[in-house]
């Protein structure tokens, strides 16, 4: 019988997190060079910094910019004015710089660089193979999302893309919608995003841990779930698919 697999996007299909981590560095030699001995230490850059854009998705999630472009950059700028303000220190070039170096973490050549994950595409292609219905449910800004959708090629692989704002329960049921419950399956990297709105969705779970940042850190411990399995890689959902 058909079953329906929803696959996320970023750190699951393609690798994403780095995407933050190298504007990240920069914007630290960034404080470094502009107040020199005054700057303060690399551990308290960054950690301030992840503090600051943690924040700031809750703050916009509600106004459903959570996950927008606008986002990491404007939390670079503010951890900037944050660092130098205490320090008498009163620097819009400064802020504006560290503005541009957040939006780097969008680069269109990177992404066709590095492609999909190692193996997603013979996963795709076999559940294909298999008559498998295939959903991309992927939250963020929507031109980013769409960027990185075009430059894989997506759309051909795909029943249906869907692009929120932000993942949870009720955004999952609206997409489930009369489908077989028992035959719909999420797989995804993000306990937070990912595993516990299928748990809570009543749909089977896949998950295959990822390195991620603080705010998909901010979870309770994996919860027992008898359609929860958790892998290693991609490649492994071929493994298990006899067990679905």
């Amino acid at each position: 019988m058909k079953k329906t697999f929803l696959f996320d996007l970023d750190d699951t299909l393609m690798w994403n997190m780095h995407d933050y981590s190298f504007p990240i560095l920069d914007f630290v030699r960034l404080v470094i060079e502009r107040l020199g001995p005054r700057a303060p230490d690399v551990p308290t850059i960054i950690n301030l910094q992840a503090e600051i854009d943690s924040k700031k998705v809750k703050e916009w999630i509600p106004l459903g910019k959570g996950f927008s472009k606008e986002r990491f950059p404007t939390s670079l700028a503010e951890t900037y004015r944050e660092i130098s303000a205490p320090l008498g220190i009163s620097d819009l070039k400064g802020e504006k710089l560290a503005y541009q170096i957040g939006t780097k973490a969008f680069s269109l050549e990177r992404w066709e660089q590095q492609g999909l994950v190692a193996d997603a595409k013979r996963v795709i292609d076999y559940l294909i193979g298999k008559g498998d219905e295939l959903i991309l449910v992927t939250k963020g800004d929507k031109e980013v999302q769409r960027m990185k959708i075009s430059v894989n090629k997506l759309e051909s692989m795909f029943d249906e893309i869907h692009i929120a704002p932000t993942k949870n329960k009720e955004v999952l049921e609206e997409i489930i919608g009369k489908r077989n419950k028992n035959k719909v399956w999420h797989v995804g990297n993000s306990i937070k995003s990912d595993i516990l709105p299928a748990i809570e969705s009543e749909i089977g779970a896949i998950y295959i841990p990822m390195e991620t940042w603080k705010f998909e850190r901010e979870h309770a411990d994996l919860p027992k779930y008898n359609r929860l399995i958790k892998i290693d890689k991609i490649s492994e959902v071929i493994d298990v698919y006899p067990r679905l």
